[in-house]
């Protein structure tokens, strides 16, 4: 979870209310926060949401609070003034390697310390996290007054371009940067597959940008001093972009910055003006409420929790079957379904003020027939020796694919997963547990493990595009294991449900040539068996052979 630094103080005079310690620590819950420590008038603050980077900013967290504790409520309104003098040019040269671009201007703007430091912090938590370590979000903040317009986007050879990168204390071409600055040796590997690298050059043909990597000496030194910002932001997809944008451009604004937007062109005819405050819409279901909160709240009521949770709204519909619309902030990217909104509106309420309700009926807990066949298989798979284990659904393409030296196949990913580690559902067992074998290997061998776990894999005759199967993966490693010892175990394992299987030499990506076969019962394909192949092994740093199967339910 984000963890934010802030100064009581600056808080303070954000929300323009005072505090006690045990004050802030009730309001914090309004924005799923809570103190970690306190050092005085330094508080570390821990925000228990990982898809709200508006809070990720001592600026985001005063905006919510003052709903609760001032008059400025419902969805903050901003003007930001279009001068129609800042321009950023893409070239195509960048388009297959970092396209995106936004950037707004910031005047007037009073640096003290404070200040820098949430802007810096603010820059590392949300490209670390929902940037995802700048590979989809990379953030660089400017000093204005050193840049001449209009500046271009674009691409080149890292060998024909030279500058001074930030604390660099040289010029440098770009190759140098990546392996020899401590930023460029950190970022590099987001730049070193393509031929030509992202950079931002000004109308003197200076470097402003070496985007994601670092900014250069001449424009990207932010002092105390600087009174005029440019904020640019570059990422994969320009919805990303904009939600980051929007964060950095209402709370430079909130701390009495004028903010002013910058027209991006691709010399197309195609451009917009950036940073885009257009809200969003939903329709909550006034019965929805009703059911939550175990009541029938009167429609004032509704009306004052929308608006002390940043929401503004249209009439209250009188009849419970009605809907309301309901208008948000375009940066809050957790807002996917009605309930969202409700659950806003009981953090709001205060959990502590819900009347609490027993259920009215009592039962007897069993395990449902399901889970009494799953725990016989559990055992008969313990009783073989090995230790079950439990990985996550949430996976890689790196671990799915890449690490096992196959192509991707029928995979499904999250939209906007949080972190790259957990960007995709996994497709088959077997990666997860050479990932927890590689993760072990100072432990004792032989060893011996196995997991009995959902896989989800496209399948457009399902309702939802998806379906979940139930799959069993044991793994041996060892110096002399091989193919005939994890057979022996699926033989004896399949005779418990009176199965007699037939394998079926096929070889398979992952698998040494000659040393894989299809598993046939009934048949019918039920999975796969094999020695994994050195590279893989490579990939993973085991330095033991694994033996390995994976085979479909067989207890349903």
């Amino acid at each position: 979870m984000p963890t934010i630094d802030i100064h009581k103080q600056d808080l303070e005079e954000l929300i323009g209310k005072k505090f006690t310690v045990k004050e802030l620590e009730e309001a914090l819950t309004h924005v799923k926060g809570e103190i970690e420590d306190v050092d005085g008038h330094n508080i570390k603050v821990e925000i228990k949401s990982t898809d709200r980077p508006d809070l990720w900013n001592v600026e985001g967290i005063a905006r919510e609070l003052r709903a609760h504790y001032t008059k400025n409520q419902g969805c903050p309104k901003y003007k930001f003034k279009n001068p129609n003098k800042y321009f950023i040019n893409i070239s195509e040269k960048v388009k297959d390697v970092r396209p995106y671009i936004g950037a707004f201007v910031c005047k007037d703007i009073k640096i003290d310390d404070f200040t820098l430091k949430q802007l810096i912090q603010a820059q590392e938590k949300i490209a670390g996290t929902f940037g995802r370590k700048r590979r989809e979000v990379a953030i660089g903040i400017f000093e204005l007054d050193n840049i001449t317009w209009p500046l271009l986007y674009t691409a080149e050879e890292p060998s024909k371009i030279k500058f001074e990168p930030l604390d660099g204390n040289r010029d440098m071409d770009l190759n140098e940067i990546i392996s020899k600055h401590p930023k460029g040796i950190e970022f590099g590997h987001l730049v070193k597959k393509f031929k030509r690298y992202p950079i931002l050059i000004d109308a003197n043909e200076k470097v402003v940008s070496f985007p994601p990597i670092i900014n250069s000496e001449y424009s990207g030194r932010v002092t105390t001093n600087t009174k005029n910002l440019l904020v640019e932001i570059t990422g994969l997809e320009m919805k990303n972009v904009e939600v980051a944008l929007n964060i950095f451009a209402m709370s430079l604004a909130d701390r009495g910055g004028k903010i002013e937007q910058v027209s991006i062109s691709d010399g197309n005819k195609n451009s917009i003006i950036t940073p885009i405050l257009s809200e969003k819409y939903i329709e909550v279901p006034k019965k929805l409420i009703y059911d939550v909160f175990g009541e029938k709240i009167s429609d004032k009521d509704i009306s004052n929790l929308l608006h002390r949770s940043r929401y503004d709204h249209d009439k209250i519909p009188v009849t419970e079957s009605g809907k309301i619309s309901v208008r948000y902030p375009s940066y809050r990217i957790d807002i996917m379904h009605p309930i969202d909104v409700v659950e806003d509106l009981i953090i709001s309420y205060g959990y502590s003020n819900l009347i609490p309700e027993y259920p009215t009926l009592n039962t007897i807990g069993k395990l449902n027939d399901h889970s009494i066949r799953q725990k016989k298989l559990r055992t008969l798979m313990a009783g073989t020796g090995a230790q079950e284990i439990s990985t996550f659904m949430l996976s890689n393409k790196n671990v799915l694919f890449s690490n096992m030296d196959c192509q991707e196949d029928n995979i499904v990913e999250i939209l906007n997963p949080v972190s790259y580690n957990y960007s995709v559902f996994r497709n088959w067992l077997i990666p997860s547990v050479v990932e927890f074998l590689s993760k072990n290997t100072k432990v004792e061998y032989p060893q011996k493990v196995f997991e009995y776990g959902k896989v989800i894999k496209l399948n457009k005759k399902k309702d939802v595009g998806t379906e979940d199967i139930n799959k069993l993966v044991y793994a041996e490693s060892s110096k002399d294991v091989t193919f005939t010892n994890v057979k022996s175990v699926l033989i004896t394992i399949l005779a418990n449900y009176g199965k007699n299987p037939k394998f079926v030499s096929k070889d398979y990506p992952s698998f040494i040539p000659g040393r894989s076969a299809e598993v046939i019962v009934d048949n019918k394909s039920i999975g796969i068996i094999g020695e994994l192949s050195p590279k893989v092994l490579t990939n993973w740093k085991i330095e033991m052979p694994v033996a390995i199967f994976e085979i479909k339910n067989i207890i349903d």
